[in-house]
């Protein structure tokens, strides 16, 4: 992250941790406890950019991720994976193109081995590859007010998610949500000055709160401490269009789609509410357990976890239908605290 940001950002009360997660400061903090207020604004800088450049980057990346990377375009991104030869997600990208260059947004502590990753397969391709995280930076727009405030910062607004519009060379993208929530992104000048003109109206997220919004709306991620731990169908990534089947090769690309054409898909991402809160929160990959479990594998792994706003943990986790049609799923090996399933936005019927 830059240091002409990260000062910026520090001027508003913002601290940041390891993986470059933002906290507040804030005098009062009822309105983002409750997540009620009108108009939200956050620092994304957890999340890493991964710039792709070069005549050859289509069919470079065609040949790596999971998706179609030549449906992306200046007004369409999409979610992406990168998987090791066995299926597994190395990491799960968030992919979208500004300038005809493409960008992997991905959690910053997977960047620096996934870039080196990426570029050992470049070879004689016309291809670079860049960490453009002192260069580029995203803020996060959440609220019922938020399609009016951007309406006059001069944004088009876009209808459907996943769609993007640019206004001033600051790429508006539409995120998944019953309210409306957006990511900027841009240049630091640029940022800074939209961030100046709606810090007025609006009550700043951490990132907690951000990610918190993600479990709500079912969008999963992959983490330092989950790499290698889900096949792309186990996060619904064949329902919320993160897998293109007719794609051609990549790697992995051979047990992604004979799970989904030959074999029986046994866990499933899904959405949970646990009454205990526990502190520290449990991490992306932690084992859940079940009374009936003789797998070793126990009944599934967190996918992410956030404290709820009503209290307890939300939070997505990968479980066996087993355990959930039985009710048998426990965040804890004493099987004292209990899983909730909650409906998910979307349905998995269709994946």
């Amino acid at each position: 992250m830059s240091n002409n940001w990260f000062n910026f950002l520090s001027t508003y009360g913002a601290t940041f941790n390891a993986d470059q997660e933002v906290t507040f400061s804030l005098k009062d903090d009822s309105a983002v406890k409750s997540l009620q207020g009108d108009f939200f604004l956050t620092d994304l800088s957890y999340l890493g950019l991964i710039e792709v450049s070069g005549d050859d980057k289509n069919t470079f990346l065609q040949g790596q991720l999971t998706n179609d990377i030549n449906a992306i375009s200046s007004s369409l991104s999409h979610l992406s994976g990168l998987c090791t030869p066995k299926g597994r997600l190395r990491t799960l990208f968030f992919v979208f193109s500004q300038n005809d260059k493409l960008y992997l947004q991905l959690p910053i502590p997977l960047l620096e081995e996934t870039l080196k990753r990426l570029k050992m397969f470049v070879m004689m391709s016309k291809v670079e590859l860049l960490d453009v995280n002192d260069t580029i930076v995203k803020i996060g727009i959440y609220g019922k007010k938020s399609v009016n405030h951007l309406k006059e910062s001069g944004f088009t607004i876009p209808v459907e998610t996943n769609i993007a519009t640019e206004n001033n060379g600051i790429q508006l993208i539409r995120l998944p949500g019953d309210t409306p929530r957006f990511e900027c992104v841009g240049s630091i000048e640029k940022i800074q000055a939209l961030w100046e003109t709606l810090y007025t109206k609006a009550v700043l997220l951490n990132t907690s709160h951000w990610r918190l919004l993600d479990i709500q709306a079912g969008i999963p991620n992959v983490f330092a401490t989950s790499k290698e731990a889900f096949i792309p169908q186990m996060l619904n990534l064949q329902v919320l269009n993160g897998i293109n089947f007719k794609k051609g090769c990549y790697t992995g690309q051979e047990v992604v789609a004979r799970m989904q054409y030959l074999g029986k898909l046994k866990r499933h991402m899904y959405r949970a509410h646990c009454e205990t809160e526990t502190d520290p929160l449990p991490l992306p990959g932690d084992l859940l357990y079940s009374a009936s479990s003789t797998s070793g594998q126990g009944a599934g792994h967190i996918v992410d976890a956030q404290k709820s706003l009503k209290g307890g943990i939300e939070l997505l986790a990968v479980i066996t239908k087993e355990a959930v049609e039985n009710k048998d799923i426990f965040l804890d090996e004493t099987m004292k605290s209990p899983l909730i399933i909650q409906e998910l936005p979307y349905s998995l019927e269709t994946g």
